[in-house]
């Protein structure tokens, strides 16, 4: 009887320790935890491979904050381990969307530090998107820093070789550091992408006309005058380049 007794309190010490081992090793969130603990939950598990666990912290925190890109970007981790890429570039889009919107309206109202923050983080959900880096791109050259502009619109002209507006920044930051001949080939690439692109003509006619190629400066000026009739710079080119004929 003694050693039916022993037999059955072992038994039951072994289920006691083995219920507290698993119980310590048991760190989901209360049901009160807050959205920075939520989301150290949530990376934590990721990076240890329980991504059942991440995904619940992740859902969680978006729970509490609907606005919490970290949250969104972490579920997009998430579903492209799984597999899920269409989940996942629904979150990164969420993300990315909040964040450009954000870079905007910083932007218009003045606060370039914010606007070039919300754009960076824009950039950092979705690498292969061309806005966030053509935003911050325009910025650099608004602060007349075309080199470092350069980086940026060259991502943004790679994104998406098709988008005439990154081919265009692209081309004014590469004449203003006397890149000329590629400067003259992005404006090109503009125009191939979008014949009415005014501003390529016009660039184009500066650019042969500082080369004394009066007929071509002339031909490119005719052009912007043609798509718009109110544009005084090509009315100025154009005078000027066939006053050299």
């Amino acid at each position: 009887m003694i050693r039916r007794n022993s037999s059955h309190i072992r038994a039951l010490l072994f289920c006691a320790i083995g219920l507290f081992l698993a119980c310590a090793d048991d760190d989901t969130p209360s049901a009160t935890a807050s959205l920075p603990e939520l989301l150290t939950h949530a990376e934590r598990r990721f990076h240890d491979g329980d991504l059942n666990s991440a995904t619940a912290s992740y859902r969680r925190a978006l729970h509490k904050d609907s606005t919490s890109t970290v949250a969104m970007v972490g579920l997009a981790r998430v579903y492209e381990v799984r597999g899920r890429l269409d989940l996942a570039d629904r979150y990164r889009r969420r993300a990315f969307h909040l964040h450009y919107r954000i870079g905007t309206a910083a932007r218009e109202a003045g606060d370039g530090v914010a606007a070039r923050i919300a754009f960076d983080a824009a950039a950092s959900a979705m690498p292969n998107h061309p806005m966030a880096p053509l935003k911050i791109g325009e910025m650099l050259l608004e602060a007349a820093q075309a080199e470092s502009a350069l980086v940026y619109l060259e991502k943004a002209a790679l994104a998406d070789p098709r988008f005439v507006d990154a081919r265009m920044k692209l081309g004014t930051a590469l004449l203003q550091v006397g890149r000329t001949e590629e400067a003259q080939a992005s404006f090109e690439a503009a125009i191939e992408l979008n014949i009415n692109a005014v501003d390529a003509y016009l660039n184009l006619g500066e650019i042969y006309a500082g080369r004394g190629e009066w007929a071509q400066a002339a031909a490119h000026y005719d052009r912007a005058l043609l798509i718009r009739p109110t544009s005084e710079l090509a009315r100025q080119g154009l005078q000027a380049a066939m006053e050299h004929l």
